[in-house]
């Protein structure tokens, strides 16, 4: 009887736990036991992704005029863990999944992805103002001045343009399907 009880316990065990990760409450993060990949700017990676805050939103990259590929893959480290800030695709989708309800700014998600990004330079790019290597962000098609571009949040379907040098002939806009 002591036998079968136990067995019980480790099952009725097994399926509350299933449970709560699949609520995304219970996770298992990879830097929590390994160290393997750190926690980048309070940004956990996690054995799975949350949608507890699940929002999208797009940035398009201009290097001299031409369109720059956001690639698939930021902050994903397949199989083991994936960062709340992230892309799937090259489509420049961010993906912003979270456990909790927290304003995730665009420094964050460069942090992640491992690319320099402030008001001075963008990848290798740097700014020089007597030239045309100039840098600017543009969130839903306006050009803003702010004190510090790493600090833009990463709201829901926003749509944020950042150009380095010569702009291309039209600021896009992104249209979300959801």
């Amino acid at each position: 009887m002591n036998t079968v009880k136990h067995f019980q316990l480790i099952a009725l065990l097994t399926l509350q736990a299933l449970f709560l990760s699949s609520m995304g409450v219970l996770t298992l993060s990879k830097n929590e036991g390994s160290g393997q990949y750190p926690v980048i700017d309070g940004i956990k990676c996690d054995s799975t992704e949350h949608f507890n805050f699940h929002y999208h939103a797009h940035l398009h990259i201009f290097i001299n005029g031409s369109s720059y590929l956001v690639p698939g893959g930021i902050g994903i480290k397949a199989p083991d863990c994936i960062y709340w800030l992230h892309t799937h695709d090259s489509s420049g989708i961010i993906h912003i999944e979270s456990p909790e309800n927290n304003t995730f700014e665009l420094g964050q998600f460069f942090d992640i992805w491992g690319q320099k990004f402030n008001n001075s330079q963008i990848f290798d790019f740097k700014v020089d103002n007597s030239t045309d290597r100039t840098l600017t962000v543009y969130l839903n098609g306006t050009a803003i001045n702010q004190t510090s571009y790493r600090d833009i949040p990463i709201v829901n379907h926003e749509d944020i343009v950042i150009v380095y040098g010569a702009p291309p002939p039209e600021i896009p806009s992104y249209g979300f399907q959801y």
